[in-house]
């Protein structure tokens, strides 16, 4: 049966990050990436069958588990190995904790912007930080390869998206080919996030790993997770993947003593949307389809935004161009719509809106952008 992704749900007053910032005001939050889709059926049932036994105690990931994971990976033509699997809670855990893991004789380099946890982790390390600016060409964030060769140290970590968050930039095999090259020419090593991988939103691109290139894999760790695919965040549960053994445990043991292991629902989650979730998936992508096309759209009668058209992500960053002295995520809440603030991505004066949300919420929303758009014209 098909998922009626239009169907909308009271989230307020459900200890919602996303909608209790704006409780009881008359605010439509389009801001934190989750989305406003009910899990698929196949959670509820799973939970219920572990509801009905009633006991909840320690739990290890079961080897059906790290099975589906290899076999997942080998649809994408990684052929991964259940040892490299390293079980975490979430993606922010590895961050912070990727800042311990590396010698103080190694940099580390942020590209701009990024998701905001790789800021703050590193406006709190005392580890050598060099930003580098990503570039927009042809309407997609991109490297610049010259500069990224020239601001990476020999020995350096490179902190890596794809699909990118904020941006929405699908690498190709090609670019992630350079990219790797000077990863390889400089000895360096990369954190890659993965975690938005399942949304490609065009059928033409592929999503690969730059861990499979020749050479890499023993200098990358892969973080992903099912969370943002099935909507299932609140249940901390992810991985790393690190094919290289020593690297594999020295990472295990920065994490020993300080970091939990996934919650016992985030688990069944996981394996029960491994398992049985593509239909479910497939379905979400053509209605999220309609939500970008809707409102890119929109966006493309205004001269005064440039928007950057997201192949993967449900997530649309744009620049508003009349916005010198304006405090953006204030003014945008002044009509009634909450955006993410491009500066906690590195990038004042750009915004991120969330369309992981049903048409008729957004056809709600768009009203108030033009209001707050049109007003920093006057």
């Amino acid at each position: 049966m098909k998922k009626n992704f239009d169907t909308s749900i009271d989230r307020k007053n459900t200890w919602s990050t996303k909608w209790d910032l704006y409780k009881n005001k008359d605010i439509i939050p389009l801001w934190v990436a989750d989305m406003d889709f009910k899990s698929p059926d196949i959670v509820q049932m799973a939970f219920k069958e572990r509801l009905d036994h009633g006991i909840y105690g320690y739990t290890e990931i079961p080897e059906e588990l790290n099975a589906e994971v290899v076999s997942l990976y080998k649809k994408s033509s990684w052929p991964i190995k259940e040892d490299w699997i390293v079980w975490i809670p979430g993606l922010e855990t590895v961050i912070h904790q990727i800042y311990d893991f590396i010698s103080d004789t190694q940099s580390v380099i942020v590209p701009k912007p990024i998701y905001p946890p790789f800021l703050n982790a590193a406006k709190h390390s005392s580890k050598k930080i060099v930003f580098h600016d990503l570039e927009i060409v042809e309407g997609r964030l991109v490297y610049n390869l010259e500069k990224l060769k020239a601001d990476s140290d020999k020995n350096s970590w490179l902190m890596f998206i794809n699909p990118h968050n904020p941006g929405g930039t699908i690498f190709s095999q090609e670019e992630l080919n350079d990219i790797a090259k000077i990863v390889l020419e400089k000895d360096m090593f990369v954190l890659a996030d993965e975690i938005h991988s399942d949304f490609i939103l065009d059928q033409n691109d592929c999503h690969n790993h730059i861990a499979n290139i020749d050479g890499m894999a023993e200098r990358v760790i892969t973080v992903n997770s099912l969370s943002k695919t099935f909507n299932i965040a609140g249940l901390n549960c992810a991985f790393a993947i690190i094919p290289d053994k020593k690297l594999r445990t020295q990472f295990q043991k920065t994490l020993r003593g300080q970091t939990p292991s996934p919650s016992l629902f985030g688990i069944i989650a996981t394996l029960a949307c491994i398992k049985d979730g593509d239909d479910w998936k497939g379905e979400l992508i053509d209605y999220l389809n309609i939500n970008k096309s809707f409102l890119l759209h929109e966006f493309s009668m205004r001269d005064d935004i440039e928007v950057v058209n997201p192949k993967g992500t449900y997530l649309l960053w744009f620049k508003v161009i009349n916005s010198s002295g304006v405090n953006l995520q204030q003014h945008f809440e002044n009509y009634g719509v909450g955006l993410s603030d491009g500066k906690d991505f590195g990038k004042p004066g750009w915004m991120r809106l969330n369309f992981g949300t049903t048409l008729d919420l957004l056809k709600k929303a768009i009203p108030r952008l033009h209001k707050a758009l049109d007003a920093l014209v006057l």
